[in-house]
């Protein structure tokens, strides 16, 4: 099992840094890694939704919601074929802004568990270069809600 917790300064108030994480399409915004996300559930966006992604090294992955306590926290669960990971994006005011820390749990599962020990020393690098990227991503959908020409 692979365990890692990253802490994140915004700028933005905690209500809009849910609502923009919480909102899986805009993953490839924040997320380098991240090609694509669909949602796959019907409705609005609560315990029980499901997307459907696509990686770059991992390929297709399948995420679903498992718990939301709006605008403070949720959960996911995601699955691809090497891996099963629980996600927990928690936010609380900081500073005029937001302190968002996501803790990720990563159980390698088939052949890749073979790989456990270069994924434990990957993901911490994965999730640092994620901080400036959750930012980036953020403030650039701000400023396309903004000025539509932006986008």
């Amino acid at each position: 099992m692979i365990e890692q917790t990253l802490e994140i300064t915004l700028q933005q108030p905690p209500e809009r840094a849910y609502e923009f994480f919480v909102d899986f399409p805009n993953e490839p915004a924040w997320n380098p890694e991240c090609l694509k996300v669909e949602k796959t559930s019907a409705g609005p966006v609560r315990v029980g939704t499901t997307y459907a992604g696509q990686m770059r090294r991992v390929g297709q992955i399948k995420t679903e919601i498992v718990a939301l306590d709006r605008p403070h926290s949720f959960s996911t669960v995601e699955r691809s074929r090497g891996a099963e990971g629980t996600f927990e994006f928690r936010f609380t005011p900081h500073d005029g802004g937001t302190r968002m820390q996501v803790s990720v749990r990563l159980q390698p599962r088939g052949p890749m568990r073979l790989l456990e020990p270069l994924m434990r020393r990957l993901v911490p690098k994965m999730l640092a270069d994620l901080r400036e990227n959750a930012r980036r991503g953020i403030d650039a959908a701000d400023r396309a809600r903004q000025d539509p020409s932006v986008a």
